[in-house]
């Protein structure tokens, strides 16, 4: 689960960046979304490595963080990129994050079982969210 809560990160640590640096013609609507992203991205990684600590995993919390900064080179900066790359940038992290919840779900117990489906249902909302913002 290391690798899930460091794409949970890295979503966290890139959408704060993004809400900072949102500007333009849809920065009200942005900046609200982004607002919103961000701390949905920590709760889920505070869940899951609460979740891995009840459970007795040892949790390499430094290393955790720095998969995700290293997750995040090569990212388009927010401040930098369009609007719409930015969004783009999101929804590949919440496929990812979808992807790594799909690998890991089986090996859990029910309860954490529990935990993933529900972190992977709010994500497939997000997605739908942001699909729609990048819409053309």
């Amino acid at each position: 689960m290391d690798k899930l809560a460091s794409l949970y990160r890295s979503a966290q640590l890139y959408t704060h960046n993004a809400h900072n640096a949102a500007h333009g013609p849809t920065f009200l609507e942005d900046h609200e979304f982004l607002g919103e992203l961000y701390p949905a991205y920590e709760s889920a990684y505070d869940s899951l490595v609460e979740r891995m600590i009840q459970q007795g995993a040892p949790v390499d919390f430094s290393a955790i963080l720095a998969n995700a900064v290293s997750g995040m080179n090569g990212l388009a900066d927010p401040a930098l990129f369009p609007d719409t790359m930015i969004f783009a940038v999101i929804q590949n992290l919440e496929r990812q994050i979808c992807a790594e919840i799909d690998a890991i779900l089986e090996a859990q117990t029910t309860g954490t079982q529990n935990l993933l489906a529900g972190l992977a249902d709010e994500s497939e909302a997000r997605q739908y969210k942001i699909g729609q913002r990048i819409k053309p």
